[in-house]
């Protein structure tokens, strides 16, 4: 059994309740997402710590095992598969894999936390319109960008139309990426791993100003909520935006 105790003052499982994720992509950054918060504890529904639901219809390859978190037996197996296999394995537990490709499954992509990852900006842009523009049941959507240095994450309310214009901005169109958006033509395990753990963060810290602990409160309001987090980590450097606000973004 997972002894829980020494993340319990930022994440107690126990008051996660009937609150749900989907993971959309289980790839560079969405394997690691989805072990996360297995390791948080997210997504054991028997013991009252919400639901995990992971979309994708990708097989695992042998190019995934350097920048995934999968092993050389998953190769050729689904990567949803492969990934639910891990979770019961170390967790004790089984997450909602779904071995599908999300194009307007609605009602089933629904959830308090949409981790968008697909590996091109026009899926995800396909995916929002048809699946989480104005998704009542959801509070915030997460999604990631990377290239070997650096990265993006973004993390909005799909009921503001101020977040939703302003995370639409930011799209581009596929040819003008440099690489796929989930780093799967170009990506190393620490840019990987630093925007999961950044990616995970977003949820922890809305989740706990809203429904847990105050230990992310300030003076009984929740923290700031950075919607746009830029890093590079060769050289280090971090850039923070508000979206809505006309202030100037914070560096670091």
């Amino acid at each position: 059994m997972i002894d829980y105790l020494r993340q319990l003052d930022l994440l107690d499982p126990k008051q996660i309740g009937d609150r749900s994720v989907s993971l959309i992509g289980a790839g560079a950054t969405g394997s690691h997402i989805a072990w996360y918060l297995a390791q948080l504890g997210w997504g054991n529904a028997s013991q009252g710590q919400g639901t995990l639901k992971v979309f994708d219809d990708d097989e695992v390859a042998e190019h995934n095992l350097a920048n995934q978190i999968y092993e050389p037996s998953h190769v050729g197996a689904k990567k949803v598969t492969a990934l639910k296999e891990m979770i019961v394995r170390k967790f004790g537990f089984e997450i909602d894999a779904r071995p599908e490709k999300v194009t307007d499954q609605r009602n089933d992509v629904g959830a308090k936390y949409v981790f968008l990852l697909t590996d091109t900006m026009s899926s995800r842009e396909e995916i929002f319109e048809k699946c989480l523009n104005f998704q009542f049941a959801t509070d915030l959507v997460i999604e990631t960008r990377m290239g070997l240095r650096d990265g993006r994450v973004y993390a909005f309310n799909p009921n503001d139309p101020i977040h939703v214009a302003e995370w639409k901005k930011t799209l581009y169109k596929d040819e003008e990426a440099e690489v796929s958006a989930c780093g799967a033509s170009a990506s190393i395990i620490s840019t990987v791993t630093f925007l999961s753990a950044l990616a995970v963060g977003r949820l922890v810290q809305h989740f706990n100003c809203n429904y847990g602990s105050d230990t992310l409160r300030v003076e009984g309001k929740p923290m700031k909520m950075w919607n746009e987090v830029h890093f590079s980590l060769y050289p280090e450097a971090m850039m923070l935006r508000e979206f809505g606000k006309e202030v100037e973004p914070v560096i670091f």
